[in-house]
């Protein structure tokens, strides 16, 4: 189980497909508040597998015992680039990132 601490950078396992652009991707992935969906640059954005699953790297800004907040760069429909992601589903899917 991480130790998350603001700062950290993180990977969060989302749901990739190609973009509008060459250089970015579409991203999904469930939070607090709901499904989270936009455009982020490809270099954001690692382990893409053939099905489509990948992780997005972010920021953790605040941990508490339930919920995790993370700032994501990129061009979201549904959040200004904050997510909120439950602290136990946290747990078991999100990692430290991994050394470019």
């Amino acid at each position: 189980m991480p130790a998350f601490k603001k700062g950290d950078e993180i990977e969060i396992p989302c749901a990739v497909e190609q973009g509008a652009f060459p250089t970015e991707v579409l991203v999904s992935f469930n939070t607090v508040e709901g499904p989270v969906s936009g455009f982020v640059r490809k270099e954001f954005v690692s382990r893409v597998d053939q099905g489509g699953k990948g992780y997005i790297r972010g920021i953790v800004r605040e941990v508490s015992s339930d919920v995790i907040t993370v700032l994501l760069k990129g061009s979201f429909f549904t959040t200004t680039g904050l997510a909120s992601l439950p602290r136990d589903w946290a747990n078991k899917h999100v990692q430290m990132a991994r050394a470019a």
